[in-house]
């Protein structure tokens, strides 16, 4: 058996890796008595997945993780459990049991909706007048870090859809990013884009990845927690 649990990073813990990230949440299933299971050898741990490493910086709305057990057990029990030994601004959202057979969460994930909030300056004004140029053109070269190295990539077919409105203090973009046979988007590079095409040198931010879909079967974007097991 395995459990999916949906959980919340906070704006406080933005700035946590995400290898501190897993560390901290095996601590926290090693002092629950929730039938976990455990790696076979010498140094037996918790063999924990993640449907999309977080950015460091990002706040994570609705993160999605796996968790092997050995034992049945209900969701909300589970949730519950967890949510006892957790820090504080780290909280399971919501769980539910899936078979083995259920595919890895890595596989699944076909795109995220992501939030980026800019307070009101001038240079956000300038990133909102741009905006309309970004999302009107077909090609927006940048520079793109992945583990391969860096690239100049067009990262405008990254963006299914996209919008921005203006706040009571600031700006709101939306948008809803595609992941690609290259990989996926990150908010710090669009960000990065549009400052480029506004000849702004740096612009404030905070960025929210709000869900993590997945194709379903038979072809539109669901929820990652929310794909049908077999």
């Amino acid at each position: 058996m395995r459990m999916i649990v949906v959980f919340e990073k906070g704006f406080a813990l933005r700035h946590i890796g995400h290898l501190d990230l897993m560390r901290t949440i095996q601590r926290a299933l090693r002092r629950t008595d929730l039938p976990i299971r455990y790696s076979n050898g010498f140094n037996p741990h918790i063999q924990l997945s993640f449907a999309a490493p977080l950015s460091v910086g990002v706040v994570g709305m609705r993160e999605v993780m796996d968790v092997p057990l050995n034992d049945a057990i209900q969701g909300d029990i589970f949730a519950q459990a967890l949510n006892h030994v957790l820090p504080s601004r780290l909280r399971v959202v919501a769980a539910r049991s899936v078979s083995d057979g259920f595919p890895t969460l890595m596989a699944l994930v076909a795109a995220s909706q992501i939030r980026i909030d800019f307070p009101a300056s001038p240079e956000a004004d300038q990133v909102a007048e741009a905006f309309p140029r970004f999302m009107a053109s077909q090609e927006c070269i940048t520079l793109r870090k992945t583990k391969a190295g860096e690239n100049m990539t067009n990262i405008r077919p990254f963006i299914a859809s996209a919008s921005m409105e203006a706040t009571e203090n600031g700006y709101c973009l939306h948008a809803l990013i595609e992941n690609r046979p290259e990989g996926s988007l990150k908010p710090a590079v669009l960000v990065q884009a549009l400052c480029e095409m506004s000849d702004v040198q740096a612009v404030a931010y905070t960025a929210f990845r709000e869900q993590i879909f997945a194709k379903h079967p038979q072809g539109s974007l669901i929820r990652l927690e929310e794909y049908p097991d077999a």
